[in-house]
């Protein structure tokens, strides 16, 4: 939100004007609302996912159960990532473009998931449904950072005359 005020004193004789002038500006965009709560979404289930499968050792190795997912510690240190940069594409109107990047990097990496053979899904730690659910995601994403801007501008004036 933007505010902008402007002070005029005009005196003209046996009279004096005091005008002042605000403008405020709101601009709120539900995409960046649907952003960051998938994105915080994302990050907590990543953050599960490796808390429970541990960096010990391989990241692929063991594979938890999180969110009613299947998947490995690797697989959720990508989300906390994906879910951060998304949280970050949220906090600004100028990084609509991070959100929809990271949109589609999570659907490529789901589709990879979700149609991977089973030494692909061994590699990564996981199965194929979480695969599909991660393209979702990043589809959401995609859309949210398509959506516009709403603005509201509002402006008023403030004028008093007084006798000098």
């Amino acid at each position: 939100m933007s505010v902008v005020e402007h002070h005029d004193v005009v005196e003209t004789g046996d009279t004096k004007t005091d005008t002042k002038t605000a403008t405020s500006r709101v601009v709120v965009s539900p995409g960046q609302v649907i952003a960051g709560v998938l994105g915080l979404i994302v990050a907590a289930i990543g953050i599960m996912a490796v808390s429970r499968g541990g960096i010990d050792s391989t990241l692929n190795v063991p594979m938890v159960r999180t969110a009613g997912l299947d998947q490995s510690a690797m697989l959720g240190a990508a989300e906390l990532g994906a879910g951060l940069l998304l949280v970050l594409g949220a906090l600004s109107h100028a990084a609509r473009a991070l959100i929809i990047g990271v949109g589609v990097l999570m659907v490529l990496g789901g589709v990879l998931i979700g149609a991977g053979g089973t030494a692909i899904l061994r590699d990564i730690g996981t199965v194929q449904g979480t695969g599909w659910v991660i393209m979702v995601g990043g589809i959401v994403a995609i859309v949210a950072g398509s959506l516009g801007r709403l603005i509201r501008t509002r402006h008023s004036v403030k004028s008093n005359q007084q006798e000098a």
